[in-house]
């Protein structure tokens, strides 16, 4: 984890309401990252940083999916090529495949499939299958990179303005025993993810889930970011999404 100064390379609009923030470094390279670490932002003129997944990631850029959703979002748009600011990074566990994972499902809503699109860059030659759920045509992203670095992927949306109708837990489900899958890697929604915990206990299929938890700090001190998760003993005990996560075993988040 360290604090960098970096420059803005690139602020694109990639679907409604959906942006790509890329910068550098303004000195040096970023340190190793993982996928699915994120990252916490200094907004400039706004005091308390926001956190953002590790959307696409090299020692010498590194690109952040935003909704925008609040004042914050709202004020990052406004940011132009060789605009600074300071960025912490990285933070969290992120994703982790053992060997034995190697057809791995990708199951993503909104803005939540970031996370996962770098998954098959860090682990490659492996078979990866993604389903992606958005609200309508209009917010539809990340189908491209994903089509390059997977076997299949399906996009689906509530209203079937594009790709097949429906949630992408559905779509999953529907070629699962075709698929049959080592492993399943999810982020998105609460529903989606209580969706995907019923999938996954099942088929008694493995399965992590990065949690979208509000952050303050990032760092695990002041537990705005709190979670619900169930302990070896049956107990629950409430964890720090941003320092114990954001990676957590699905079936032990109490969604």
């Amino acid at each position: 984890m360290k604090d960098y100064l970096v420059r803005v390379t690139e602020n694109k609009r990639v679907a409604e309401d959906l942006y790509e923030l890329s910068f550098a470094p303004k000195v040096g390279k970023f340190e190793q990252m993982k996928c699915g670490q994120f990252l916490q932002l200094q907004v400039p003129g706004l005091l308390l940083r926001r956190p953002f997944c590790l959307y696409k990631f090299d020692a010498e850029s590194v690109t952040v999916a935003y909704a925008v959703v609040g004042k914050g979002t709202k004020e990052m748009i406004g940011l132009k090529k060789g605009d600074e600011f300071k960025v912490t990074l990285p933070l969290g566990n992120g994703w982790t495949l053992e060997e034995k994972h190697k057809k791995i499902v990708l199951l993503g809503g909104g803005v939540g499939c970031a996370p996962l699109a770098y998954v098959p860059i860090t682990y490659p030659n492996r078979d990866y299958y993604a389903f992606f759920g958005f609200g309508d045509k209009s917010k539809v992203a990340f189908e491209s990179e994903m089509s390059e670095n997977s076997r299949l992927t399906v996009i689906t949306t509530d209203d079937g303005s594009y790709g097949e109708k429906g949630f992408p837990t559905e779509a999953f489900e529907k070629r699962l025993q075709e698929i049959q899958p080592d492993v399943l890697l999810a982020c998105g929604p609460r529903p989606m993810l209580k969706a995907a915990a019923r999938l996954a206990l099942k088929y008694n299929l493995a399965a992590y889930a990065s949690t979208e938890e509000r952050m303050g700090c990032g760092v695990g001190a002041c537990l705005v970011c709190a979670c619900a998760v169930k302990q070896a003993d049956g107990s629950v005990a409430m964890k720090r999404a941003c320092a114990d996560g954001p990676v957590f075993k699905l079936e032990d988040l109490v969604l």
